[in-house]
């Protein structure tokens, strides 16, 4: 069975990027513009693992990682943080996600981090 990886980004050309890169990896890809249907897709168990943007309309991507990484059903799924922001590896640390990746990014450090992320998944 493929794996499933979530993608929250608001900003369409990146979530479409996104998806294709994974897709183009093997990962059947949900990409979703906000957290409160990432949250009913998460919750549903449809999620192997999860792409987060920081920058999201509404509430932000260091809000939903920390939620995900409460959540006893849910902190076993990896978090990759995909953001621009200069702070992104104190934000890593901070809000519990797995791993991050800085935008604009490098298709292989990419792939390399999704697959590093991937094998983690039970």
């Amino acid at each position: 069975m493929k794996r499933r990886v979530l993608v929250i980004e608001d900003e369409p050309i990146i979530a479409e990027m996104i998806s294709i890169l994974l897709e183009m990896e093997g990962f059947n890809v949900i990409s979703l513009a906000d957290t409160e249907r990432a949250r009913k897709k998460l919750l549903a168990g449809e999620v192997d693992m999860v792409m987060l943007d920081l920058n999201l309309k509404g509430e932000n991507g260091q809000s939903m990682c920390r939620y995900i990484k409460a959540e006893e059903g849910l902190k076993h799924i990896p978090v990759i943080l995909v953001s621009a922001n200069s702070d992104l590896e104190q934000i890593t640390a901070a809000c519990g996600a797995d791993d991050h990746i800085h935008k604009p990014f490098d298709m292989h450090n990419f792939t390399q981090k999704v697959r590093n992320q991937a094998n983690m998944i039970n």
